[in-house]
């Protein structure tokens, strides 16, 4: 008697536990709308921070990619404004410019001058006038002419363009669905206060013979021409090693 008195609280709380899930109470129940947040926010905030990591991600790429295109837009545009010859240096240090603006250590980048020209049988073509490379972009030649020739706009007879391709890596900020990326830029600009934009490859003409201002072995010491690089395309840095171009 002594433990079924203890035991009748127990057998009362199961009776009415029972009626409301299968007796009367069955619909009350299942109407309720009463829970536990701390159960439905750990369900929810994985899902929530994942969402914001995606879209600072994908912010990020497209303000990355934003600033790559103006940066070469500001380069394009200041060299096509130039009316004095510029020279390897000179490029050298707008590479350093577009660095900076893109806050960025590894960039790639290529200037490059080409022409349109109609022969007298009416032949249109494109050609390299120069052309100078910086990080893993080399300078274009004559038969590379052909990656950039659908990016150039229309051109009269004898006309020039600039072009200036740009490259910069981006990384993710986290890894929520984006992986790194090039951001690749090509921008044609004609010159403004000049029929063409003049590039010094460093190499001047002696006696109708022409020698890099270094030591170069096709000149002797009265300017007399020894080698075979007086015509055609010239490379400077090294013959065909170097980052420029020049036509002759």
């Amino acid at each position: 008697m002594k433990n079924s008195h203890h035991c009748a609280p127990l057998r009362q709380g199961l009776k009415k536990l029972r009626q409301k899930i299968t007796g009367r109470g069955h619909g009350r129940f299942l109407r309720a709308e009463g829970g536990s947040v701390s159960v439905e926010a750990m369900f929810v905030t994985p899902g929530l921070i994942i969402l914001m990591m995606f879209i600072y991600t994908a912010f990020s790429a497209f303000e990355a990619k934003a600033k790559a295109n103006k940066a070469n837009y500001t380069i394009s545009d200041y060299i096509s404004r130039q009316t004095d010859e510029i020279d390897k240096t000179f490029l050298d240090g707008l590479a350093e410019l577009y660095k900076f603006l893109n806050n960025d250590g590894h960039i790639d980048m290529r200037v490059s001058a080409v022409q349109f020209v109609i022969d007298e049988n009416n032949n249109e073509s494109h050609e390299l006038v120069w052309s100078y490379g910086t990080g893993d972009y080399t300078a274009l030649s004559q038969g590379t002419l052909s990656k950039v020739e659908n990016r150039l706009p229309l051109l009269a007879d004898g006309e020039e363009v600039i072009v200036v391709e740009t490259q910069r890596k981006w990384y993710p900020v986290f890894l929520a669905g984006l992986k790194a990326m090039d951001f690749a830029d090509v921008v044609t600009t004609k010159p403004r206060f000049a029929s063409q934009v003049l590039y010094d490859d460093g190499v001047e003409e002696v006696n109708n013979a022409s020698h890099e201002d270094s030591d170069d072995s096709d000149v002797d010491s009265n300017g007399n021409h020894t080698g075979s690089n007086s015509s055609g395309g010239y490379y400077g840095g090294g013959r065909y090693g170097g980052y420029g171009y020049h036509r002759r």
